[in-house]
């Protein structure tokens, strides 16, 4: 299996399968809401998404860690997607930082497939990184093992 490098926001540097190919704007926005601060690509034959973000822990922030800010996304997620429920949750390191994931399942508007997303934050340089990877639910189990690939292949800068 050949891999891409990409280095996200001159911070997160992380290797991704070949097959994948950057989001557009218009893309970041029907998924994400903003294409601001996130970075993405998209697996057309095997639907699956790989998107990274980073925001700034300005003074609001200042004092808050990874798990706390994750807190806050998890909320709005719940508020914004259909049918949002949380399988798990994970404490782990990316890069030998703290980060925390949570793993949901969602149905898409206007349509009854369901996805399952994995969602992991943490905190670098006062900025939060917010790592998404989404898939069908029917093919989660399947492209798991390369979501794992890329988690390891991150390095911080």
């Amino acid at each position: 299996m050949s891999m891409s490098n990409v280095k996200i926001n001159n911070e997160v540097e992380l290797t991704y399968p070949d097959g994948f190919r950057e989001m557009r704007e218009e893309e970041l926005t029907r998924y994400f809401s903003s294409p601001a601060n996130r970075w993405g690509v998209y697996h057309e034959d095997q639907h699956l998404i790989l998107s990274v973000s980073w925001t700034k822990a300005g003074f609001k922030r200042m004092f808050t860690d990874a798990e706390s800010f994750l807190f806050e996304v998890e909320a709005r997620m719940c508020r914004n997607l259909l049918n949002y429920q949380r399988i798990g949750s994970y404490k782990t390191k990316i890069a030998k930082k703290k980060a925390w994931g949570v793993r949901f399942e969602y149905r898409v508007n206007d349509a009854r497939l369901v996805q399952v997303a994995d969602l992991f934050v943490f905190k670098y340089k006062k900025k939060f990184y917010a790592i998404h990877f989404i898939s069908r639910k029917s093919n989660a189990a399947e492209s798991r093992a390369g979501f794992e690939t890329v988690m390891k292949s991150i390095k911080l800068s």
